[in-house]
């Protein structure tokens, strides 16, 4: 019982950790996009950016090199424990690409943090191995909490990508999740208001409509997985000095952005709330979004993976939606969860997430393109481990 309690007394400290890292990235990705988007010169900072993140990950990043899968796989089959520098490191690589420019997201950036933050403060209270591998999963749940303010997802997402030790989890990842999520709101961190779903309108098409969209999510998740390993092995062919891929994805990100706008620069969330709110997108933006993402992660900017789905997948329900004679926004949201859930394989964290994001409207037609989505997307590799 004693060890029990420990346990989770770890988890709400791992979670008030998480939390406290949140906020202050958070508020350093509104300082990176705000600067950015004041001071257009700060792109052609970009390659130096690029340099700079290569060569501390290359040189003194260890372990923390594996990233997100890393995390997760320590989850799975606990090694060396989660690094303490995973977190300032992927910290500061962010927020410096974000200032410069790169595509990158912040979701993966949240769960490296939150398990090391968590590991660390394990490891100091010299827990068992089998219990730092508990926190550790809880620590996923933590990274959602805070950074999304999404406790329920991120319980989901932590209990999927962990089956084999899930239900001894199942209680520190609550606490961890909601302590993270408290631990932002007492801060004074306020989310940005996604829309809630209205009463969905059956009729006898419909379903098949949504399964059809969901089949275009599917597809956009498998070519932006399939595409992702494709670029990272043939950089790693063709640059072998790890510091110098970021310095060619740089050089690519500035030529596309002076061809076709910076709209695509950053977390591009003006796209995914203009889809959102039901309006025009062009056919060309999530594909522009896509190549713009492979380029800045495929050459070893860190971030994440997930905000950039979101955009790739609303921004595609919002330019099928009128072909289909479906609501924008019903597709832009559902969408924007199916992209990301189907890529990496986790379907029910994908209702979850659109339940707590757009409303209990959202689970049917979640549902609907989950299926979709899923079918379509094939075997997952998103968060791929060794085990």
């Amino acid at each position: 019982m004693l060890a029990r309690l420990r346990l989770l007394l770890f988890a709400a400290i791992g979670g008030a950790l998480t939390g406290a890292i949140s906020f202050s990235f958070l508020k350093g990705l509104d300082w990176a996009t705000r600067t950015r988007v004041a001071h257009a010169w700060l792109l052609w900072l970009l390659p130096l950016v690029g340099l700079a993140v290569g060569a501390v990950y290359h040189y003194w990043g260890g372990h923390a090199k594996g990233g997100t899968p890393y995390v997760i796989e320590q989850g799975h089959i606990f090694t060396h424990g989660v690094p303490s520098r995973m977190a300032p490191m992927i910290w500061g690589g962010s927020v410096l690409g974000h200032l410069a420019g790169a595509s990158v997201g912040r979701e993966g950036a949240a769960l490296q943090m939150a398990g090391s933050a968590t590991d660390t403060a394990a490891r100091l209270g010299r827990l068992s191995n089998v219990d730092r591998r508990t926190l550790v999963i809880a620590s996923l749940a933590g990274g959602w909490g805070g950074v999304f303010a999404v406790p329920f997802t991120g319980v989901a997402f932590a209990l999927q990508m962990t089956r084999k030790h899930r239900w001894r989890a199942l209680l520190p990842s609550i606490v961890s999740a909601f302590t993270a999520k408290w631990a932002v709101d007492a801060l004074g961190y306020s989310m940005s208001a996604r829309p809630h779903l209205p009463a969905l309108s059956l009729s006898w098409s419909l379903p098949f409509k949504l399964l059809l969209a969901g089949a275009a999510f599917g597809l956009l998740a498998r070519v932006f997985v399939w595409a992702l390993h494709l670029v990272k092995r043939r950089m790693g062919h063709w640059v072998k000095w790890p510091p110098a891929r970021p310095i060619i994805g740089a050089a690519a990100t500035i030529g596309l952005a002076a061809l076709v706008g910076r709209g695509y620069l950053g977390l591009s969330t003006p796209l995914l709330n203009q889809a959102f709110a039901g309006l025009h997108v062009h056919w060309y933006e999530p594909l522009l979004k896509l190549v713009f993402t492979l380029i800045a992660l495929g050459t070893g900017f860190v971030g994440g993976e997930v905000l950039p789905l979101f955009v790739m997948g609303g921004t595609l329900g919002g330019a099928i939606a009128p072909g289909l004679s479906v609501s924008g926004p019903l597709l832009a949201t559902t969408g924007s969860v199916a992209a990301f859930s189907s890529a990496a394989g986790v379907v029910l964290t994908g209702l979850v997430l659109s339940v707590e994001q757009f409303g209990w409207n959202a689970l049917l037609p979640a549902v609907i393109v989950g299926v979709g989505a899923h079918l379509a997307a094939g075997k997952p590799g998103l968060y791929v481990t060794h085990h």
